[in-house]
């Protein structure tokens, strides 16, 4: 899938980065003739059966996390595409799998035992920061596998990198407009301050209530796990997959004085330059 092609695509559905996600996967471990569950997204079926050429997508959505993050009224990311029925992952009957497409809504911790060794790939781009209980969704993706069966996923930013807050997007009294991509947090600022200093620094460019409600976002809010790099890492080497790939990826200096602060306020961390990771995990036969 060259560039041009990977435009084209974007623009058909309305997609950014998950292209691009989804033909590196393409690339590296292929699609074409496989079952695949994809944890925590819906790509469209048109793009997954004819294009990435899959034999039969199963797509797992959590609503949770959509009803928090579109609480403010505006929307971040891709929500899924309303439909008449909806069916939730943990009561999926084994018929369904019959179907080239489904999706579903709940959480893959609760994966039915239908779903137990009945894919070939699980793909998940974007989701694996989201997940609180992570250990135990590894645990369930592995079964939901069939023995030698890949899991790939790819997502970005996490909590120990400079923008891991994941901000969604907020209105001040004054009209303007907060988001992860226009942050009023600091570089590393959600690692560095307390929360009541990051309160004092907010109520400096804002209103009060909104500072209140950017520091929850950021520090209580269910919407993220704030997993370290390393945590995530160690995780998945307790997990039972054969590790294939475990890779940091999209690389950000952190200024020397910063590393300081970030070395000494949490001791033993070692990464926090990295702003994601790739992971291609095998369960053995």
């Amino acid at each position: 899938m060259d560039a041009e092609k990977m435009k084209a695509l974007q623009e058909e559905f309305g997609l950014s980065y998950h292209i691009n996600y989804a033909a590196f996967a393409q690339e590296i471990i292929g699609f074409k003739g496989k079952r695949v569950l994809e944890v925590g997204g819906s790509l469209p079926p048109r793009l997954v059966l004819e294009e990435l050429e899959a034999a039969q997508w199963t797509a797992l959505e959590e609503l949770d996390y959509w009803a928090e993050t579109l609480s403010t009224g505006y929307v971040l990311g891709t929500p899924p595409v309303e439909n008449n029925e909806k069916i939730l992952f943990a009561q999926a009957e084994p018929h369904l799998l019959n179907k080239p497409y489904n999706i579903f809504y709940g959480h893959i911790e609760d994966l039915p035992a239908v779903m137990e060794s009945q894919f070939d790939l699980i793909f998940s781009i974007a989701a694996f920061e989201h997940i609180g209980r992570l250990p135990l969704a590894l645990e369930k993706m592995k079964l939901a596998l069939a023995p030698g069966g890949k899991l790939f996923s790819m997502f970005a930013p996490i909590w120990s990198s400079y923008n891991g807050h994941h901000l969604p997007e907020v209105v001040d009294a004054a009209g303007e407009h907060w988001s992860f991509g226009n942050s009023p947090v600091p570089p590393w600022g959600h690692l560095l301050f307390r929360p009541i200093e990051l309160y004092d620094l907010l109520c400096s460019k804002m209103d009060q209530e909104t500072a209140k409600e950017i520091v929850y976002f950021v520090y209580n809010s269910p919407h993220i796990n704030r997993f370290f790099l390393d945590d995530y890492i160690e995780m998945v080497e307790r997990s039972g997959f054969f590790i294939q790939r475990a890779q940091p990826i999209f690389e950000i200096g952190v200024p020397e004085q910063v590393k300081a602060q970030l070395q000494a306020r949490y001791p033993g961390r070692k990464d926090f330059e990295h702003s994601g990771i790739l992971f291609v995990l095998e369960k053995k036969q």
